[in-house]
């Protein structure tokens, strides 16, 4: 059985998630311009009541599946290699079918007393990619225990990719023959063609994890996991049973699952709490709404706000963390190692390693989305220029979200290697309070609406941030003064560029009138960071040397 060394398998995984980001934008962007705030507030609304179902049944599959494998390979226990797989999608695959149909029974209440029926049909079509992406993630987690990423990456890049084209071809289906799908609307009463829309768009998402699940089991019938038969008829009577292969994997996914539903609970709020909120903003303001959005449709307006929201600025708030976070995990394993032997030089090596690493790039780009929100949105979703001026303010605040949410992601790689996986669990459910306690006061102020949310979104992160902060340097001992000049020498230098590119948009906007005034600013903050970061000494050969060692 050949096996993939680390660095190879890493490289095939950043790159798989880079293309599948990537092709996610591809997908997401032009569904936003073509469904608009009220359409993105269906999606979204379902996107949400999904998220938590799939933390709860789906997320620790793979960590768990390739960890028991994992053990078993280096144990060349193989009849019991082949006994997990079996029993993980049996196991797992009747619990995929069983939360599917949960999700479809709950459609109903949970969407009347959040995002409103016009959410139903979405919900109901993403509802059966549950039971797809626990059958997908057993095959990942299967062969990712064996150390062949190959599998999980191709998968990723064909659900991309058949959510990219079978999403926005139905949507477009949809909103071209609006009179065929009226049955729908008769059967759900008040739903009408953006709602069927968006429904269509999720669609695409349940074809895709259906596409990737083939994927994986053809592949796995026709090339098979380099395991002999022979090597697994010589040890058939020594392999464990089922019940005891189903509770190892248990212990390991549910505390995974736990901290990525915490996760999740961010999206949930929003979810809950946004929309009745405006609600009640509206109903006690309808004067200053109507000014605002030259709208006097205020039935509509808390979800055509929540959608523009989600679907604008989140969808662009969330590029950055999903790169970012490859350091994190791309470090992991040498962390781990580090702790285990307990050499406590390499564990500082490795954590400077991936916090410069993330802050080189999150600290300049949340900076620059501050800075250039208004003309990051009118050029990704031009077709939209009313949600994209509402989400300006927001996108703004999200832009300095980006910095605490990125470090402490990879903070949080660090404590999972240091083996305190509790830690970022205990730590997110503060931050969820905190979220949690500041839309219910903020969003419901008529100035902020949206924007309360994007507030507490960045105070949320904030406080996530700090006690991170401190155990990262109780548990690795790195300098807490080296790291905090580190931290304020690239704030300096990332105010720098957003300065120099909002002066350059700014100048452009002014005298010339061109799509690629953005690039240019954005182009300008480059070079001015780089500079600035040459000047103050942030990149220096030691520093290159550090990233690549």
């Amino acid at each position: 059985m050949k096996k993939q060394t680390f660095i190879f398998s890493s490289a095939i995984l950043i790159l798989s998630a880079v293309a599948a980001k990537l092709i996610g934008a591809l997908f997401r962007i032009p569904l936003a311009n073509m469904l608009g705030g009220t359409g993105m507030g269906y999606f979204s609304g379902a996107y949400g009541i999904f998220m938590v179902i799939y933390a709860l049944s789906v997320t620790g599959l793979p960590t768990a599946v390739a960890k028991l494998v994992a053990e078993n390979s280096a144990l060349e226990r193989y009849a019991n290699i082949h006994k997990i797989k079996s029993a993980a999608l049996l196991f797992f695959g009747i619990t995929g079918l069983a939360f599917t149909i949960i999700l479809i029974l709950i459609a109903y209440p949970f969407c009347m007393f959040t995002a409103g029926i016009e959410t139903i049909p979405s919900v109901l079509m993403i509802a059966p990619s549950i039971f797809f992406c626990c059958v997908t993630s057993v095959y990942r987690g299967y062969y990712e225990g064996l150390r062949n990423m190959f599998p999980t990456a191709v998968s990723q890049v064909i659900e991309g990719l058949f959510k990219l084209c079978t999403g926005l071809a139905f949507c477009i289906y949809v909103m071209r023959n609006p009179e065929k799908f009226d049955f729908i609307s008769a059967f759900f009463g008040s739903c009408g063609t953006t709602a069927i829309a968006a429904a269509a768009a999720i669609l695409g998402i349940t074809v895709s994890s259906a596409a990737g699940t083939i994927f994986l089991i053809v592949r796995d019938k026709l090339w098979g996991d380099g395991i002999s038969e022979f090597q697994v008829a010589s040890q058939e009577n020594q392999s464990d049973s089922t019940r005891k292969i189903i509770s190892q994997l248990l212990k390991i996914a549910l505390p995974v699952a736990a901290g990525a539903l915490v996760t999740n609970l961010t999206s949930l709020i929003d979810l809950v709490t946004i929309t009745r909120s405006l609600e009640n903003a509206v109903k006690n303001n309808p004067d200053y709404f109507i000014e605002v959005t030259q709208s006097d449709n205020l039935s509509q307006l808390p979800n055509f706000l929540f959608g523009s929201f989600t679907g604008l600025a989140i969808t662009v708030f969330n590029l950055i963390p999903s790169f970012t976070n490859m350091f994190g995990k791309g470090i992991l394993p040498s962390l781990s190692e580090a702790f285990t032997s307990k050499d406590s030089e390499a564990i500082a090596l490795n954590t400077e390693k991936a916090l410069l690493s993330t802050a080189i790039i999150a600290i300049p780009s949340g900076f620059g989305i501050f800075a250039l929100s208004e003309n990051i949105l009118g050029f990704l979703f031009s077709s939209r220029p009313v949600e994209a001026k509402l989400s300006a303010a927001s996108m703004s605040i999200l832009g300095i979200a980006v910095i605490f949410l990125c470090i402490s992601s990879t903070i949080f790689s660090v404590l999972q290697a240091a083996g305190k996986p509790q830690l970022p669990v205990k730590i997110m459910i503060a931050g969820v309070a905190v979220k949690l306690v500041g839309n219910l006061f903020l969003v419901p102020i008529p100035e902020l609406n949206i924007a309360g949310a994007a507030i507490s979104t960045l105070l949320c992160y904030i406080v996530i941030f700090i006690p991170a902060i401190y155990y990262m340097i109780k548990l690795t001992n790195i300098s807490a003064h080296r790291f905090f000049v580190d931290l304020c020498k690239l704030c300096y230098c990332s105010v720098m560029c957003a300065v120099s590119a909002k002066l350059t948009e700014n100048i452009l906007l002014n005298t010339i009138n061109t799509p690629y005034v953005l690039f240019i600013s954005i182009f300008v903050g480059v070079i001015f960071y780089i500079l600035f970061g040459f000047l103050l000494g942030i990149f220096t050969k030691s520093t290159l040397k550090l990233l690549i060692s």
